[in-house]
């Protein structure tokens, strides 16, 4: 039937029609769609309008394109399970912890590249400032300094890769010291030079940061390691314990290089899935974050995965325990 007696624009009757036979596996996974040529041919319009009706499930995931072969249906692949709220909790960026025993093979982040271009040393941790988005999820104002680590994660036999990245305010691990409160309406009115600068490290009625040398000096931080012989959950357990922890899993599309990055197909989102730990106050100290290609994973709380697929090896299934 030509697009224009269906009403609406062509280009979206089309493509309503091409994702119903996807669906009903009129063009099973993996297979090749017919060409622009027929396509135009067969709803009556020009090969423009088809390109623009194709377009459309491209961004949707339905469709990819391979130059010089033509359009196919994504094929379906296999997801795995990342499981939350595990009984036991460990921290995956320790240096003791052992992601090979669940098939990951630890790899550098781009993070790591992004500053060694920049001259800085920093293979997979840095003291940096919080953006908007770390200090969303730690309660913390923007620009407050934290403990920033990060690696990728390759499974050797599903050769995928996931982001693993961790933060935390460095003043609660006592690397500097704890932030001078202020009214928020200030913010906007310090000077960084001034010397009560609540953010500036050299603020007379500030603490000292404990467990570090004499000649410390925190503008040496960004340039080299901040790997300490202490272990981060050790530490803020100790300071801050009693601790909790708390998981959550959001969606969004990928940004700058995370598609490439991660093999993130055209149109497809990424999990954000997130573990905090908190205090007994409910304040955040921690905040692990694993991003994995929403078409190759899916999440489940332990628990309920764990007795539900008992009897079936559903446990086989997953590759990650947060």
């Amino acid at each position: 039937m030509p697009a224009a007696e269906s009403g609406g624009p062509a280009w979206r009757v089309i493509a309503d029609a091409l994702r119903s036979d996807i669906a009903d596996e009129v063009y099973p996974p993996g297979s090749p769609l017919p060409g622009e040529a027929p396509l135009a041919e067969r709803y009556d319009v020009s090969r423009p309008t088809v390109r623009r009706a194709i377009n459309v499930l491209v961004g949707e995931g339905l469709l990819t394109v391979a130059h010089g072969r033509g359009t196919f249906v994504r094929s379906r692949p296999e997801r795995r399970v990342i499981l939350i709220n595990a009984p036991k909790t460990a921290d995956l960026l320790a240096e003791d912890y052992d992601p090979s025993a669940q098939g990951w093979l630890r790899g550098e982040h781009a993070k790591a590249v992004e500053l060694r271009r920049a001259g800085v040393d920093a293979r997979d941790a840095v003291i940096t400032s919080a953006g908007r988005h770390e200090a969303e999820a730690l309660g913390v104002r923007t620009g407050t300094r934290v403990v920033y680590r990060y690696e990728y994660w390759r499974h050797r036999t599903l050769h995928q890769t996931i982001a693993v990245t961790s933060i935390t305010p460095a003043h609660l691990v006592g690397l500097l010291p704890e932030p001078k409160p202020e009214e928020p309406a200030d913010l906007y009115d310090w000077d960084p030079d001034d010397p009560e600068y609540p953010y500036n490290s050299s603020s007379s009625n500030q603490e000292e940061p404990d467990d570090l040398p004499d000649d410390y000096d925190p503008q040496d931080e960004p340039e080299g390691s901040t790997s300490p012989e202490w272990k981060m959950y050790d530490r803020l357990t100790e300071r801050h314990g009693p601790v909790r922890f708390v998981s959550s899993v959001t969606a969004r599309m990928p940004v700058g290089d995370e598609a490439t990055d991660l093999a993130v197909a055209t149109g497809t989102a990424v999990l954000e899935v997130r573990r905090t730990m908190a205090d007994d106050q409910g304040r955040p100290l921690e905040v692990t974050t694993i991003t994995a290609p929403a078409d190759r994973f899916e999440v489940a709380s332990a628990p309920e995965w764990l007795a539900a697929t008992h009897h079936t090896g559903g446990d086989a299934a997953a590759v990650l325990r947060l």
